[in-house]
């Protein structure tokens, strides 16, 4: 037996439940977790230590951030780090202030970070997309007004032409006039 059948058997018989079996699927879970876990210590000790160089009154307001779930795993996350820290050091009040904003800021770029699918979204503005439409429903409207003067037997022609008139609050007399001015054939 190789050394990494003897590990999954061993997460097998860890992880039996009752006589059932599960398989642990990822069994580097716990190892991302740990590298994630010094990024954001690492991250925080950096942002610390510029917090420290500033005056309370040089930083700037943080946002009121939204509650939900990302918010929460975020802050359990970086609560578990400042114990670490909180362990490793003896902090008077200053350092536990300057500490507790660092991790406000954390969290607040964390979460505001925009998201690729809303970014590309917002590169067109929205009164662009809606004038872009409103010149799109008049090029289609375009061709009937074109066929005003021709007098058509057409049902379904004319009926656009009743809802463009109805839209557009144009009097039926004017369609009568134009036929009976454009030469006929």
């Amino acid at each position: 037996m190789t050394r990494d059948s003897i590990i999954i058997i061993i997460i097998i018989i860890i992880n039996t439940d009752c006589g059932k079996a599960q398989i642990n699927k990822h069994p580097s879970t716990e190892g991302e977790q740990h590298t994630l876990k010094n990024k954001l210590k690492e991250d925080l000790q950096i942002m610390w230590h510029k917090v420290r160089l500033l005056q309370i009154s040089q930083r700037e307001k943080l946002p009121r951030l939204k509650t939900n779930s990302k918010l929460i795993k975020l802050q359990e996350k970086i609560n578990g780090v400042i114990e670490e820290l909180l362990e490793e050091d003896e902090m008077n009040i200053t350092d536990i202030n300057n500490l507790i904003y660092t991790a406000a800021t954390l969290m607040t770029q964390t979460l505001n970070e925009p998201n690729k699918r809303g970014k590309n979204r917002r590169d067109v503005k929205f009164w662009k997309i809606r004038m872009q439409k409103q010149i799109s429903s008049l090029r289609k409207e375009l061709p009937i007004i074109a066929e005003i003067g021709t007098g058509s037997d057409n049902v379904k022609l004319n009926r656009k032409k009743r809802k463009i008139f109805k839209k557009y609050r144009v009097d039926r007399n004017i369609e009568a006039e134009s036929a009976s001015k454009s030469p006929k054939n």
